[in-house]
């Protein structure tokens, strides 16, 4: 056998077992992406199964809390629904709805920002505007929602005796599947 025709045997077992090799891997990546995909846990024999509940939940401007410490109003609802294992396997989402219950409803995904524009007398008879973000944001656990109003400059408007005026009515929608 001639040094030529053994490279060539030799290079020949080389790309067949890089073609092998090749397979190997493209095997072991689509096993390893089939078992990820799984949604099921090992335990199951039956088909997987998704649950959803969707729950709207209301602020009224009178049941706004403010907290001093971070300068942002607050409500804190209980959700039992919202158990250990939706919290750690599940998934939820969190939307600000708008004209609720009516033809018209939408809903924007939380966190928010809106841009606001107040008319505010300044005491001398003028009327000055005043320009600050309005940040809508939330706070999930197990078992709790709370959700938070945060005005950019941490300023809020007063009432005629000085007490904070909260955020108006607001109505949210909390999506969980699990």
């Amino acid at each position: 056998m001639s040094k030529k025709s053994s490279t060539f045997a030799a290079a020949k077992v080389l790309i067949q077992n890089k073609d092998n090799m090749k397979k190997y891997l493209v095997l072991s990546i689509l096993a390893i992406a089939l078992a990820s995909f799984n949604s099921c846990t090992y335990n199951e024999v039956e088909e997987c199964k998704f649950h959803s509940k969707g729950i709207y939940l209301s602020v009224n401007q009178d049941e706004w809390k403010y907290d001093d410490r971070v300068y942002q109003f607050y409500a804190h609802f209980s959700v039992p629904e919202l158990t250990s294992n939706v919290y750690n396997y599940g998934n939820y989402s969190f939307h600000r709805v708008y004209n609720t219950y009516t033809d018209d409803e939408y809903q924007v995904g939380l966190p928010q920002s809106i841009y606001m524009i107040e008319n505010v007398p300044d005491g001398q008879g003028n009327v000055l505007e005043y320009y600050y973000t309005q940040s809508v944001d939330y706070r999930v656990g197990v078992g709790f929602v709370e959700i938070q109003v945060t005005n950019s400059d941490y300023l809020y408007p007063q009432d005629a005796q000085g007490h904070l005026i909260a955020p108006e009515k607001m109505d949210f929608h909390l999506q969980l599947i699990w």
